[in-house]
Order: C-alpha cells, then structure tokens, then sequence
C-alpha cells in the first residue's frame, strides 16, 4: 500500500533560475479519475497536493502557480524546461505543474492540525 504521506520536490522558478526545494510528509492524491463524469472533463487538476509545513510556506520553500512538482524527493539541476526533463526521467505520473494554490491557515487553534497549503496540479 502507498504510503499516505511522502516526499516530494518543488521547483520554483526564480527569475532565470529554478530553486528547489524538498519537503517532507506531503499528501499527494492523483484525481484524474474523478476529473470526469458523463459530461466530460469537470475539473482541469489530475492532483491534489497538501503541504502541512505551513510555517515554512513562502520563508523556508516558495511555490507559484505555474511551478513544477515531482512526487519524489530528487535532486535534478534544471538545465532549460523543467517539465520536459523531469517528465522523460521520472515519467508523466510523478511530475506535475502547479495549476492553483489555495491556504488553509486558521486562527482558531483547535483546527491547527488541519491548516495546509492545497496544490491543485496539472
């Protein structure tokens, strides 16, 4: 059985260069099958990514909108196109491209272990 939470690995692109940045304990839920009903596509993400270390969102990791996702912890330098290196070395299933960013950070503190930052992933 696949592990609830895993690694993976963000790069962020930073003017003309690609900063990674790996992290640890991240929930990654691929929902292409439910993108789909009789109707056709409903929802343009084929994943769901959480990240729990809200404390290090935007201090210790960046992401945006348009940055690339591995489902892996991986060490690559980004020579050109990140999608298309990473995708011919991991496969299309492990790499993503952050379609939108939503954050769950509440000020209640009975809900702390639900705050995260959602990844939806093209």
């Amino acid at each position: 059985m696949k592990e609830l939470l895993q690694d993976i690995t963000i790069y962020h692109k930073n003017n003309q260069s690609w900063d990674r940045y790996n992290l640890s304990k991240v929930s990654v839920r691929d929902t292409s099958i439910r993108n789909r009903d009789t109707t056709g596509v409903t929802d343009v993400n084929n994943a769901t990514i959480r990240i729990f270390d809200i404390d290090g969102y935007n201090n210790i990791y960046f992401v945006n909108k348009d940055d690339v996702i591995v489902t892996l912890k991986v060490d690559d330098e980004i020579k050109l196109a990140p999608l298309t290196e990473l995708k011919s070395k991991y496969g299309k299933d492990n790499v993503y491209q952050v379609s939108s960013i939503d954050k769950f950070i509440f000020k209640d503190s009975d809900l702390k272990d639900l705050q995260h930052i959602k990844l939806g992933a093209i």
